[in-house]
């Protein structure tokens, strides 16, 4: 005989009350069938907010049908945020589909442990509870699913745009960089015009001391200005065809810096500036010495370059476990405004609520400035840079090398106040 539909509703919502009541356990049960499945290897990093995520609302409009009442919340909805929520969290669509089932199997396994302590429940009553589970999770799976296929096809259509604007950028790079070789074909000619007229002048007879010595300064300046260019233009060749590697080793970074900082204050005192190096007394990291050391003398002789009066800060500190950084600031003009070169969007502007020089006035700077210079390593970088306007060749060079360390090299400008150029790093190497 039929049990009559006021037990059978009872029933269904005693039921419901026990599912409620082993909310905490189903979805603990659920967390511990997913670690323990070795398909599911990214969840154990999630945190308990992270990993429950919107299931607690599917748990709800399953009771809310369960006692036929209309649920507050769209499943279809809440299945395409799960989805949404899961492949921010870089868990494949099968991942995804793979815990929902382990969730469902949570819930048998209660409707198992309910029978047992109620044998006498009416099997209708299981049954219908039980395909009412089937019905919410293959719509949630569905949903997620769903969500998955729209975000994977966005994706791709972001893809091809993507390698669409990088076709268009490498375009845009090469333009520029003929334009630079351009530039340092005319800069060498003029040296060696110059160098070619001292020369000349110098053969002549009759002339005075003072004369002789104004043509063989102007010698030997063009002379040092087209070998720095040719070896630029060498070390970026090399660069970019790959053919310099890496040498890593344990280096003691703290007595690196200080070193260069210490190189650099003949070059400071001659132009009046004061340059100050701070950071913790030892800092070990495992890096290219050599690369290391070119990539910060650039900068610091590119700041002492065009800071007319005032400061230069070299500091380094330790970020976490994983990562140290290197920061150059100067009290020079500032970079002008809507500067563009060869480096524009290679770099990461750094115009924001945590920017060291402040955001009421700074112009986000995605380049660097022109007529920086490569400093060979050692006491040469005591002698003081001339400008030979190579259009960003060395600058090129700091961002290649700061590529092959795996480093990312920001810069924070304001016009009138000064640049400051920063560098961020492993402390080891990836292996």
């Amino acid at each position: 005989m039929d049990t009559p539909t006021l037990d059978r509703y009872s029933t269904t919502s005693e039921l419901v009350k026990y599912i409620f009541a082993r909310r905490e356990a189903i979805l603990q049960n659920w967390r511990v069938a997913c670690e323990q499945d070795p398909a599911l290897s990214k969840v154990s990093v999630l945190s308990r907010e992270e990993f429950n995520d919107l299931l607690p609302i599917v748990l709800d409009i399953l009771e809310q049908r369960l006692l036929n009442q209309q649920p507050e919340v769209d499943l279809s909805i809440t299945a395409k945020s799960h989805g949404l929520h899961r492949w921010q969290k870089a868990l494949a669509l099968a991942e995804t589909i793979r815990e929902i089932n382990h969730l469902t199997k949570s819930l048998f396994n209660e409707l198992q442990a309910y029978l047992e302590l109620f044998p006498q429940t009416d099997a209708r009553v299981l049954l219908l509870v039980q395909e009412q589970i089937v019905q919410v999770m293959n719509e949630t799976m569905h949903g997620s699913v769903k969500k998955y296929d729209e975000l994977q096809r966005l994706e791709a259509a972001n893809r091809v745009a993507t390698l669409q604007q990088v076709i268009d950028h490498m375009e845009v790079l090469s333009r520029q960089r003929g334009d630079i070789l351009r530039t340092s074909s005319h800069d060498l000619r003029g040296s060696f015009g110059i160098i070619n007229s001292a020369a000349y002048l110098l053969k002549a007879e009759n002339l005075s001391d003072q004369e002789r010595e104004k043509y063989t300064e102007m010698l030997s300046r063009n002379l040092t200005n087209a070998q720095s260019m040719l070896d630029n233009l060498m070390a970026l060749a090399r660069l970019e065809a790959g053919e310099e590697t890496l040498q890593m080793e344990h280096v003691n970074a703290s007595e690196l810096l200080r070193g260069i900082v210490e190189d650099a204050q003949p070059m400071a005192t001659q132009r009046g500036l004061v340059v100050q190096a701070s950071g913790p007394d030892s800092l070990l990291v495992e890096t290219d010495k050599i690369k290391l050391q070119r990539i910060v003398q650039n900068l610091l002789v590119n700041s002492l370059t065009y800071t007319a009066r005032g400061f230069v800060s070299v500091s380094w500190s330790q970020q976490g476990d994983a990562r140290w950084v290197i920061g150059i600031q100067d009290s020079g003009p500032g970079l002008p405004p809507g500067l563009t070169g060869l480096l524009v969007k290679q770099l990461k502007p750094t115009v924001d609520a945590t920017s060291t020089t402040g955001t009421d006035q700074a112009e986000p700077v995605s380049v660097l400035p022109d007529q920086d210079q490569e400093i060979p390593p050692g006491p040469t970088l005591v002698k003081e840079v001339a400008r030979t306007g190579g259009e960003g060749v060395g600058l090129q060079i700091v961002k290649r090398l700061c590529d092959l360390l795996d480093a990312n090299l920001e810069i924070e400008s304001q016009s009138g106040r000064g640049t400051l150029f920063r560098i961020r790093m492993a402390i080891r190497q990836a292996e």
